[in-house]
């Protein structure tokens, strides 16, 4: 049973791909999902079961019927409302509200140097860094070099450094400015190099999901963009890629090594457990997830601090005892929603997403979209793609990259308003 998933998957990514005639969003989110499924079958040809994810003790699992079928099922609800988007066959993307686009990615930049300047002076410390004891100690709830010289600075600087998954944006406006409105690289490069400031606060903890996120999203973009991506642009982007991604596979490997050279399944066995946990957890979760116990944190952190006063990352230690296994491991976003809301839970939420993923693209075959827009198609899509491991938006750190998106999204709809009804009164007058 522990094949379907990888079967059914490949054959969703092939049936998009044939409908469509081009690698669109949803043959690269099925793509995705297709990868993670043969890590879980070389996961368990290997031998290495019995070490993935919940590091339950004697649980070997069955991989029945009904997870696997459910498992595939609501994967696939939130991936069809991505089919939609055909990027191939854009006409143009407008930008409504020039100014604020641009003052907006100003001040990206600015929150990008601020990360710089509090993380650059402590990136150096790595190369000698023990990474398995920087791990453990944010396990222990220690915290970075660079978060303790935060917290001595204003509180602006404060905000804009915890806020530093806002800069995410910075991928999407580097596309738009560099290929659609072709701006010079020399203005618009400063916005991919402020993009990386997630990245770079979660070196210092010896974190890995942020620079995985990262690449994943960064790969989303290519194929959002592929219509207007230039040769110029194309060109630039191979050259750029070769130090970030050696620089970032050395790190990936380092940090693997550190952690897990101890253990049985050693560096290669454990990474293989980190990616392909995402299914044989899905089924865990539904195997032995007590029905009684539900939760909203993760799904409304913002709501869950402010009005409750909890964040899922503060609770994740007592759910984990009322559950009877570690609840925080990677079971996919809607394996962390079976975990949170139950199986009826997990089925309504998948859909709530399907249907907003609707309402904000509209249509089939849409030809023209707004900065707005795509946006908010950037920040949903992050919940099936980075879903390959868990629920994306667990936190207000991650969360906020929604605010100033939906702030744009629904400015840019007003503009359309506001145009509509003063071509309808000119045409009465």
């Amino acid at each position: 049973m522990y094949f379907v998933p990888f079967i059914y998957f490949c054959g969703l990514a092939y049936y998009f791909w044939w409908k469509h005639k081009t690698f669109d969003l949803a043959v690269y989110m099925s793509v995705l999902f297709s990868v993670t499924s043969l890590c879980c079958i070389l996961m368990v040809l290997s031998g290495h079961i019995e070490g993935s994810g919940v590091l339950a003790d004697g649980w070997m699992p069955e991989f029945e019927i009904i997870p696997t079928l459910l498992y595939c099922t609501l994967v696939t609800i939130t991936i069809i409302p991505f089919s939609f988007v055909r990027p191939e066959k854009f006409e143009h993307i407008n930008n409504p509200h020039r100014n604020a686009l641009y003052a907006f990615a100003l001040f990206i930049l600015f929150q990008g140097a601020v990360v710089y300047y509090l993380v650059g002076g402590f990136l150096s410390n790595l190369l000698n860094g023990d990474f398995k004891f920087l791990k453990d100690a944010g396990y222990d709830g220690d915290i970075t070099p660079a978060d303790a010289m935060m917290q001595t600075m204003p509180l602006p600087i404060q905000f804009l450094y915890m806020m530093c998954s806002i800069t995410l944006l910075g991928i999407p406006l580097f596309f738009y400015y560099s290929c659609v409105e072709k701006r010079s690289l020399w203005l618009t490069a400063p916005l991919l190099a402020v993009s990386i400031s997630p990245v770079l606060r979660g070196v210092l903890s010896a974190d890995r999901t942020e620079i995985i996120h990262y690449g994943l999203m960064f790969l989303f973009c290519l194929v959002l963009f592929q219509r207007f991506i230039t040769k110029r642009v194309r060109n630039f982007v191979l050259v750029a890629s070769v130090p970030v991604l050696l620089a970032g596979g050395t790190y990936v490997i380092a940090v693997s090594a550190s952690r897990f050279e101890d253990t049985k399944e050693g560096a290669g066995g454990s990474m293989l457990e980190y990616a392909g946990q995402a299914y044989s957890n899905f089924c865990y979760f539904y195997e032995n997830h007590n029905s009684d116990l539900y939760y909203f944190e993760r799904e409304f952190p913002l709501t869950s601090y402010f009005v409750f006063k909890t964040q899922y990352t503060e609770t994740k230690d007592e759910r984990s005892a009322k559950e009877g296994f570690f609840v925080g491991v990677f079971a996919s976003h809607v394996g962390s929603w079976l975990l949170d809301a139950g199986v009826v839970g997990a089925t309504v939420l998948s859909l709530l997403f399907a249907l907003l993923c609707c309402w904000v693209i509209r249509r089939y075959d849409r030809i023209v979209f707004d900065i707005g827009d795509l946006f908010m198609i950037f920040i949903l899509a992050a919940v099936p793609v980075f879903g390959i491991f868990y629920y994306r938006y667990y936190s207000i750190s991650t969360t906020f990259v929604c605010v100033p998106v939906i702030f744009f999204y629904m400015y840019s709809k007003l503009n359309f308003v506001w145009k509509a009804e003063n071509e309808e009164t000119t045409e009465k007058i």
